[in-house]
């Protein structure tokens, strides 16, 4: 029995290979490599009808890979929302959050990340589970500095990088009875000369390193034939890459990168806050190191189809040609005169000629077909609906409601692809605020859709700790469910006010650019409450909202150290004060286009005017029906008194 762990040895590349080649032997002896295999074949393959034998033909009918396209579809159809999440809450971390936001979104569209996820999650259905590593290369990005060490290798930037790994190339403990792990070795395939040109110093050992041909037998497609016999003349050589998180046993972690048992290109502490290897899988596989997806359950119904169809198929490619029955020795004479015309003479006397009806298939075989495509669409949770299939009487809100169950009843993969995006969101963050220690250029989008090229660096993502998804209303993900929130946002007062806001609502289901003016307004508030708290006198405007400025900005004095300070009181009192004589000479009329409660207060009536000036100032800021106005100032008549006597 050893006494040291194997992670925490000295020299570890074997060890590595070793701990691969166990893995992959598990795989193919527990039979989780033949199911993969299963599952790989029937979604990709079979494109053609097979002749089984002379009279057999056998057809696929690809309803698996069909129902895993429209889950994916349900679950990826709506880009994230980022919101990540700052360490404090002031105006600096505020400004930082918005700035992570936008990195996001610009790492996700223009470096591809969005479209690896989405790769991942199609993984995760049909093959149990979809992994995505993220770490840092630091020979990426634009060209920062000579290195006056080795002019041919410059100084670069430096860039996140990210890859997509099926199941088989992520070898973990499959003692575990979890998939918290501590350890994970990525086999991640490489070109070998750029290898070499990154690792110069190991490149004439790199060049000699060779394709493991032995490593196909473990490989999911196993029909491709050119692979077997190309694979000795590749390129492309596999590198595995050790990540053990930061644990007792090893306090520092440790990150080790190798080809063989002989070249090891790097090997030290691991330097990320984590090992930043996410899984994303339907199901976790109860006292399992592996995930489950249930998707996989379709493929015997799928199989059971296609022996129905094909039975179907072979009848009708052995009897469309029509037979005919004739009493024995009464076989008629054909005659052909010309273009296929052809003279039949018999004997009426040895029987009539009939045809045999040979292509009649019972019924009970088309009703057997239809219940193994209804089986398949319960098993996947993938309604009529959400293939484009509805009767015509349905109605929009109907269909929503069903779209919105099947992409509820997804939830478990909705939930693992959701976590996902928010570990490789939060990872790209700190990524960022570790290495990003150059200035660099992205394209940020603002809320409002601008785009602006803005500078950035570490310092700038400092006040970031964590980032999350907001998951979209399932009813955001259809178009009838969007036609379902706009048309009920219109019927309510206030909330649509122009038909660009009803179309934005109606084509993408965002709902922030209902409430973005009062977003902004409570933002600017605060921004002034930060200055107010240092004692900065802050202007005010003649289109701000003096009562709800008046009401936040007294919040700044709700603390008695607040209090004590003469200078913070001094300048809140006096911008309180600014609010107060601002409201009271507001003009009405822009108050009531700003929507905004109005302070406005009626100078008194001069003298010998009996009251006209006041008379006319009430109705300026009577805001009632002008008819209701009138209404209410018309005298009624006085009743009629009895005569007197």
């Amino acid at each position: 029995m050893e006494n040291q762990y194997w992670a925490s040895k000295p020299e570890i590349a074997k060890e590595i290979l070793e701990k691969v080649s166990a893995y992959k032997l598990y795989m193919q002896q527990s039979g989780q490599l033949t199911d993969l295999r299963k599952s790989f074949k029937t979604y990709y393959y079979r494109p053609h009808i097979q002749d089984v034998d002379q009279s057999l033909k056998g057809i696929h009918i690809n309803h698996y890979a069909n129902l895993i396209h429209h889950v994916h579809t349900m679950v990826t159809s709506v880009r994230p929302a980022w919101e990540p999440r700052s360490i404090n809450t002031d105006l600096a971390s505020t400004d930082d959050t918005q700035l992570a936001s936008g990195l996001l979104d610009f790492y996700m569209r223009e470096k591809h990340i969005e479209s690896k996820i989405n790769k991942a999650c199609e993984l995760g259905l049909f093959l149990k589970e979809g992994w995505v590593s993220l770490g840092w290369d630091a020979t990426a990005g634009e060209i920062y500095a000579p290195n006056p060490e080795n002019p041919d290798q410059p100084i670069h930037e430096g860039d996140a990088e990210v890859d997509v790994h099926t199941i088989l190339q992520v070898c973990r403990d499959v003692n575990r009875k979890d998939m918290n792990h501590d350890w994970f070795i990525i086999e991640k395939p490489k070109n070998k000369w750029d290898l070499a040109a990154k690792y110069p110093e190991l490149a004439e050992k790199i060049a000699q390193v060779q394709p493991d041909t032995k490593d196909l037998q473990y490989c999911l497609d196993v029909n491709n034939a050119a692979l077997k016999t190309k694979a000795a003349e590749s390129d492309i050589i596999p590198m595995y890459e050790l990540r053990h998180d930061k644990t007792p046993a090893l306090p520092q972690g440790r990150l080790v990168i190798c080809l063989d048992g002989d070249i090891t290109l790097f090997d030290g502490p691991l330097p990320y806050k984590k090992s930043y290897v996410f899984p994303l899988t339907s199901a976790d596989h109860i006292e399992n190191a592996f995930g489950h997806s249930p998707m996989m359950d379709i493929i015997p119904i799928n199989d059971a189809f296609d022996m129905t169809v094909s039975a179907i198929l072979s009848n009708q490619a052995a009897n469309a040609v029509n037979n005919f029955q004739v009493p024995k020795g009464g076989a008629p004479k054909v005659t052909t005169l010309k273009d296929g015309m052809n003279v039949w003479e018999y004997d009426p006397k040895a029987g009539k000629l009939e045809v045999m009806d040979l292509l009649k298939t019972a019924p009970e075989v088309f009703n057997f077909a239809t219940m193994l495509s209804q089986q398949a669409d319960i098993i996947g949770n993938v309604p009529p609906i959400t293939k484009g299939i509805a009767p015509a009487t349905m109605s929009g809100t109907a269909m929503a409601l069903l779209q919105q169950q099947a992409i509820q009843s997804s939830s478990g993969v909705q939930l693992s692809y959701t976590l996902l995006l928010e570990n490789v969101g939060t990872a790209l963050i700190e990524l960022l605020q570790t290495y990003a220690v150059v200035p660099r250029i992205a394209m940020i989008t603002g809320k409002s859709k601008k785009s602006q090229m803005k500078s950035f660096s570490n310092k700038d993502l400092k006040g970031i700790s964590r980032v999350i998804v907001d998951s979209a209303n399932p009813l955001t993900k259809t178009a009838a469910g969007r036609v379902e929130i706009a048309n009920q946002l219109l019927q309510k007062e206030g909330m649509i006010k122009t038909p660009e806001q009803y179309i934005s609502v109606l084509t993408t289901g965002n709902l922030e650019p209902l409430y973005q003016h009062d977003a902004a307004n409570l933002r600017l508030m605060v921004m002034e409450n930060e200055r107010l708290m240092d004692g900065i006198p802050v202007q005010i405007l003649i289109t701000d909202d003096d009562v709800i400025h008046i009401l936040e900005h007294q919040a700044v004095l709700a603390s008695p150290e607040a209090r004590e300070n003469p200078k913070v009181v001094a300048a809140v009192v006096a911008h309180i004060q600014a609010h107060i004589d601002q409201g009271k000479s507001k003009d009405p009329a822009l108050a009531l286009a700003l929507k905004q409660a109005s302070m406005y207060q009626a100078p008194p009536p001069v003298p010998g005017t009996n009251g006209q000036s006041a008379d006319k100032t009430a109705q300026v800021m009577d805001n009632q029906n002008p008819i209701t106005q009138q209404a209410e100032q018309t005298q009624l008549p006085e009743p009629a008194k009895p005569p007197q006597l």
